[in-house]
């Protein structure tokens, strides 16, 4: 009887050693789990943050302000502005040629020459 009351007690021992050692490693799981989820906040909380951002710096009117800030660049005026179509017809080089000075070349194409007032 004394040999089966010592099996019993090592059983029970052992039993009793798995169930803490599960228990530590389910602890130390869930602490993990925990970080993660805390990691995961962080970073959901850092991309609307970028996105923001990203908006904010795509716009067309902070890149206009931008632009003339720190490079001196300004909108031009709408009457040196020339508008240039490219479908190959030559009615439009021969148009675009005479808009702003240009000659026509033996080849064929459109040499353009600035004049002193669109070089400011």
């Amino acid at each position: 009887m004394t040999r089966l009351n010592i099996v019993l007690l090592m059983a029970l021992i052992g039993c009793a050693l798995s169930v803490v050692t599960s228990q530590h490693k389910a602890r130390k799981l869930f602490m993990e789990l925990q970080t993660e989820q805390e990691r995961e906040r962080k970073t959901d909380q850092e991309w609307r943050e970028l996105q923001i951002e990203s908006q904010t710096l795509g716009t067309g009117k902070r890149i206009e302000q931008k632009a003339q800030r720190e490079m001196g660049m300004v909108v031009p005026d709408p009457k040196r502005t020339v508008i240039v179509v490219l479908d190959g017809s030559t009615e439009s080089k021969s148009s675009f040629s005479s808009a702003v000075n240009g000659k026509k070349t033996a080849s064929g194409d459109t040499e353009i020459q600035k004049s002193a007032e669109t070089r400011k």
